[in-house]
């Protein structure tokens, strides 16, 4: 499981991951617009959107009226995703404009070593292509203010706009290095280390779909290794066990 939630870092990761699970368990892909040869003993699996996955094992004494059993859960977690026009800065720092996705506990996304991951649309020639990515190293971070720029932090609570103040720091702006253009919808910074994890130039980037990510790795902890400290808990943990 361990490894399954670190390497599912957005849905489009976890199908994937789903996906070598059950070819590893003998499971056939099959085209959901195609049409299906299945066989009694067989077992098999689709996939939509590269974000769901549907797999199905047809007994050996299966026959047409027989009853079925069926288990769900979903590929996606509580995140912070990027905008569509995600460029911001503010006193000399560049940032990353992100909205809330889903119920989430935001106040603990403070303060963490944060990078990307998720999928994205490459233009090569006349086609496009959907490529998942994943940059392994920290590149953002949503930080707190200094104690001595709210001393009432520890009386009154933690109080935050996930709007104006959960917006995490990409650089610092430096004029001449990190110049955006007016009709930019990311950061020209943002794109490159992008484009440099996909092997293409950032002006091929079509589109994505990314996600905020700790870098720091899901693992089992306590004195007797009773615990597991990870985060998408909610709902890999159910997706892995209905695999």
């Amino acid at each position: 499981f361990i490894k399954f939630v670190n390497a599912a870092v957005s849905p489009y990761h976890a199908v994937h991951q789903a996906r070598s699970l059950l070819e590893a368990a003998g499971y056939r892909f099959i085209s959901e617009a195609g049409t299906w040869d299945v066989k009694p003993g067989g077992k098999y699996f689709y996939t939509r959107n590269q974000s769901t996955i549907v797999a199905f094992a047809i007994g050996q004494q299966y026959t047409a009226g027989n009853g079925f059993n069926i288990v769900a859960a979903h590929t996606d977690s509580p995140v912070l995703k990027v905008k569509p026009v995600s460029v911001h800065s503010s006193a000399g720092y560049v940032q990353v404009g992100v909205e809330p996705y889903g119920g989430g506990l935001w106040h603990t996304w403070f303060d963490r070593d944060l990078t990307v991951a998720g999928r994205v649309i490459v233009r090569g020639g006349a086609d496009f292509s959907s490529r998942l990515v994943r940059i392994n190293k920290p590149i953002l971070r949503i930080p707190t203010l200094a104690i001595h720029l709210n001393r009432e932090v520890n009386s009154d609570g933690f109080k935050f706009n996930t709007q104006t103040h959960v917006l995490p720091v990409l650089s610092t702006a430096v004029k001449e290095a990190l110049a955006v253009p007016s009709d930019a919808k990311h950061h020209p910074r943002l794109l490159e280390m992008l484009a440099k994890e996909l092997s293409c130039k950032p002006e091929d980037i079509h589109d994505f779909d990314l996600n905020l990510v700790d870098t720091q790795p899901s693992v089992i902890g306590g004195p007797l290794d009773e615990f597991i400290f990870s985060p998408r808990l909610d709902n890999l943990c159910m997706s892995f066990c209905a695999l």
